[in-house]
């Protein structure tokens, strides 16, 4: 009897685990778009190692996508302006053999936040639509951005 009520509740817990939700998904233009922007920034930081990485996923995103290069050329410009305004992200370390807290940059967490910026999101999406209108599926659902 114990033996077919836990095969009862392993099929019960299987059976709710295999349920799958539907997410709604961004557009693939949008994905890369918005990765591109965060290769840019990644490209203008110090590390070596960030430049390389960045430029590396700039260059796939080039390679794959058919945005035009004069867009990716102005969400270029968009980070280039609010990569000067020089808002690092930056936290509190404290070390303890020292017992002291020194500041440590996030690069990374802050070139994911930049695509939110309101200058690089208006780029984005200017790059967005410009590439669905041109392949003729624009919808109209897609948020607009206007300039603030």
């Amino acid at each position: 009897m114990k033996n077919i009520t836990l095969l009862f509740l392993c099929a019960l817990v299987n059976g709710c685990a295999t349920e799958t939700y539907e997410t709604a998904s961004r557009p693939e233009v949008l994905v890369d778009v918005e990765g591109y922007a965060i290769a840019s920034c990644l490209t203008m930081q110090t590390s070596p190692y960030l430049k390389d990485q960045g430029d590396g996923w700039a260059s796939l995103i080039i390679q794959r996508t058919e945005v035009d290069l004069d867009n990716l050329i102005s969400i270029a410009q968009a980070v280039k302006h609010e990569n000067s305004a020089g808002k690092m992200a930056i936290i509190r370390v404290d070390d303890a053999e020292s017992g002291s807290t020194r500041s440590k940059a996030l690069p990374a967490l802050y070139c994911n936040e930049m695509i939110n910026t309101p200058t690089v999101r208006l780029a984005i999406q200017n790059t967005v639509t410009a590439v669905l209108k041109k392949h003729v599926i624009w919808d109209q659902s897609f948020p607009a951005v206007t300039e603030q």
